[in-house]
């Protein structure tokens, strides 16, 4: 998985993951060399370099771990009775109308600790750890209140500190409209840029704001302006964008200049155009589309675009219950119509483009950090080809193995 020192591939690029047979990885916290074993002895000699410590994968396969940049993990409650409405004809909207899905939630989560949504987290991070991903990106989103949000942001912030991923936050406070603005939305728009916005700021609490825009949440105009916002506050841009129906997000996810728009199940043709002229990275989440099901994104239009592409779970209590990115690599090989290879870039240094960290993670690299994993298996198409299985035997990230 070598990105030859770009920050992201495109289009054929995606298909060529620089595949080593028989290599080796010479690491400390960094990677400092990658080739063919025949070739390590000569370049530990010539550098000088002091081995601590050989690892023998023989017949194993050594792959960038994965990158989940969409997710929302910290949350509390349980949706399953919803689930098996859905399995009887109900849809995501019907079951909205009626108080659950994102209100729900929210209602679970208000009344929650700081410790209890921490906690609820750190099992989902530790689950997707264990399945490969060494990168994660989590959103708040469901309080929907000043102090709701900033205790979800506070959760993530420790598992920032306390769990060896790395952690990227999102204020996602524009996730759906609570109840007390159910009448008033434009209201609630004011209160995140004037109240909610500046509070995650000042406290040091996110990278990015996102917001949900699509029919029945928050319109073009709506997201305009808390984006407008949140850039004039520093904050950088992701959008949740027409996945319940094409209402030109992802046309406005280029506008504002967001790093990622995520979803995409009806991106239109002048979305995708905008997406490639502005280098937004279309994310799609596969997963939510099976869970949901719905139609998947056009992920073979998109790529053979040229657009910047990559794949997370969006594990969520609602729509998309799994941290496992093996699931979403399968997902998008059977019915995004990706490759092996592509679905490989999607998810790790593509992954990390859509969170502005491929400078130092996503790719097996000089100078990168080693992070990485070892599958029980001696090809990477295995992954694929077994599938609902996890083929992580090991997990390493800054060059330390993670010890479950």
């Amino acid at each position: 998985m070598n990105a030859n020192g770009a920050k992201f591939k495109t289009g054929t690029e995606m298909a060529d993951i620089g595949e080593i047979k028989d290599g080796a990885l010479i690491f400390d916290d960094y990677i400092l060399w990658t080739g063919e074993t025949s070739q390590a002895a000569a370049y530990i000699i010539t550098n000088n370099i002091q081995i601590e410590r050989t690892l023998d994968y023989s017949g194993k396969t050594i792959l960038p771990g994965f990158v989940d940049s969409h997710t929302h993990i910290v949350f509390a409650g349980n949706r399953s009775e919803e689930f098996a409405k859905r399995l009887r004809g109900y849809s995501y909207q019907q079951i909205a109308a009626e108080g659950g899905g994102i209100i729900r939630t929210m209602n679970a989560t208000r009344e929650a600790s700081v410790e209890e949504l921490f906690e609820n987290g750190k099992a989902l991070a530790l689950s997707a750890l264990k399945h490969g991903t060494t990168a994660i990106e989590i959103k708040s989103g469901y309080g929907l209140s000043i102090e709701s949000e900033i205790k979800q942001l506070k959760a993530i912030k420790r598992l920032n500190e306390e769990i060896p991923l790395h952690v990227s936050a999102t204020f996602l406070g524009a996730h759906d409209f609570p109840p007390e603005y159910k009448n008033d939305r434009d209201k609630y728009v004011d209160l995140i840029c004037n109240e909610m916005l500046p509070r995650v700021v000042s406290e040091g609490l996110a990278e990015y704001c996102d917001a949900f825009i699509d029919e029945g949440y928050f319109t073009i105009e709506q997201g305009e302006k808390i984006f407008e916002s949140a850039k004039k506050l520093g904050l950088k841009i992701r959008v949740h964008a027409d996945e319940l129906a094409n209402v030109e997000a992802a046309a406005l996810s280029a506008k504002v200049g967001a790093v990622s728009s995520d979803h995409l199940l009806n991106i239109s043709e002048n979305g995708i155009n905008e997406l490639g002229k502005s280098g937004t990275i279309a994310t799609l989440l596969p997963g939510t589309a099976y869970f949901i099901k719905m139609p998947f994104a056009p992920a073979r239009k998109i790529i053979d675009s040229g657009v910047v592409t990559a794949i997370a779970t969006d594990c969520n209590p609602g729509s998309c219950f799994t941290e496992n990115m093996q699931m979403i690599l399968s997902l998008s090989v059977i019915n995004m119509k990706m490759t092996c290879e592509e679905a490989l870039s999607a998810s790790t240094i593509n992954g990390a483009a859509a969170l502005g960290k491929s400078d130092v993670i996503g790719s097996l690299e000089p100078g990168k950090f080693a992070d990485f994993i070892v599958l029980d298996s001696s090809s990477y198409i295995d992954i694929f080809y077994h599938f609902g299985i996890n083929h992580v035997k090991e997990t390493w990230i800054k060059g330390r193995f993670i010890d479950f």
